[in-house]
């Protein structure tokens, strides 16, 4: 493991990037292990000679580096797709004749890929209702069903109970997903303690490139196919392996106990992000505040200031920050998160996500707060 992993962008000294959970910065030893892969013209996995044989040896190491650090025992199995958004829709569309109960605040890659789920509400802060689960289920009790919980949510940064649903769905008889991509590097993670049963990870959250992912599920479980080939991975994902991405996902997990590290610096740091600007304006308001979030993500509401005007003008202040919306096509809906939350349309559409990393400096965090609140000043509502 490398013990202090560096990570840059070519965008100048002064640029300061504050959308982590978009996609975190690609670590340099990614970057180092994607090359070795690259110069020593790696093949097809699937190919018997030597070069393909080595090529499966970067798949059976990164197998066994996933098992390693988030907590697979033998009795789970290890597939890689081209991230989470791809795993999640084969725990929802692979897992045929099952019934699917899911959060209210889950990312659109489960919320938009089954039919008709029953679906938990989140209280003011963000947490899923425990007590409407155990009801539902009980409804649902001999049906074979699914319940699908996401372990941190990507725009508020609230940790759902995960091990408290997995002991609900197994006490009715059903089997308990959880998506962890937002929570590896920045929260402990560890599949056997949380008692999940199928579990989902994407590379490029933790410093890894896009284009990889992770399913992890029981051996026991029967999924189906959605991508249709020559049987690669264990015949759940045809098409010939990213080799290249997947050595960068292996590099990059073997980095996670120094990003665990620094997340108590980094805490520090969102928390003083959050103190100031509170004490700087009134009418806003910071979602999820009073749940245990991740350390580096803020929901912020800024009163009468669409989310699309804030993030225009801190890009021209060479400041990244992430919408609380979900745009598509063009069009910035309001964020379905928020309203899950009891969050009017005016916040749910005034809201921007702040999420910094382990590059994240004191100096940045001040920037952030000024620009925040010179927008505040000149579009913000007139006392």
């Amino acid at each position: 493991m490398t013990d202090k992993p560096s990570s840059s962008f070519s965008l100048g000294s002064d640029y300061v990037y504050a959308d982590y959970n978009a996609t975190s910065p690609i670590i340099d030893s990614v970057k180092k292990s994607i090359l070795e892969v690259l110069s020593k013209q790696i093949l097809n996995p699937s190919s018997l000679h030597r070069k393909g044989q080595e090529a499966r040896k970067i798949l059976q190491d990164a197998r066994d580096n996933v098992r390693g650090i988030i907590g697979a025992l033998d009795d789970k199995e290890v597939v890689f797709t081209s991230g989470a958004t791809e795993a999640n829709n084969l725990v929802m569309k692979g897992m045929v004749g099952y019934r699917y109960v899911i959060s209210a605040i889950e990312h659109p890659s489960i919320l938009n890929s089954t039919c008709n789920p029953h679906i938990i509400p989140v209280n003011q802060e963000g947490v899923v209702d425990l007590l409407e689960l155990e009801k539902v289920l009980s409804k649902l009790e001999g049906d074979r069903v699914v319940v699908s919980a996401m372990m941190a949510n990507n725009e508020t940064g609230v940790i759902q109970p995960v091990k408290e649903v997995a002991e609900i769905a197994h006490k009715f008889g059903a089997i308990c997903h959880t998506d962890v991509a937002q929570s590896v590097g920045k929260t402990e993670v560890n599949m056997e303690d949380l008692g999940v049963d199928l579990l989902t990870l994407s590379a490029h959250k933790f410093g890894g490139i896009a284009g990889s992912g992770v399913l992890i599920f029981d051996k026991k479980l029967v999924i189906e196919p959605i991508v249709i080939g020559g049987g690669q991975e264990k015949g759940l994902r045809g098409g010939t392996e990213n080799i290249v991405a997947i050595a960068g996902l292996s590099a990059a997990l073997q980095d996670i106990p120094y990003l665990l590290s620094k997340m108590d610096e980094i805490k520090k740091l969102r928390d003083q992000l959050e103190c100031e600007l509170l004490n700087l304006a009134s009418g806003i308001k910071i979602f999820g505040q009073n749940s245990k979030r991740l350390p580096n993500t803020s929901l912020i509401y800024m009163p009468k200031v669409r989310s699309d005007v804030q993030l225009m003008h801190f890009d021209l202040n060479n400041i990244a920050v992430g919408n609380g919306s979900a745009c598509s096509s063009g069009k910035v809906e309001p964020s379905h998160v928020l309203l899950a939350m009891g969050a009017t349309k005016e916040q749910a559409e005034c809201s921007i996500r702040i999420s910094i990393g382990q590059k994240t400096k004191p100096r940045d965090v001040e920037k952030i707060v000024d620009c925040w609140y010179n927008i505040y000043k000149m579009y913000g509502p007139r006392v």
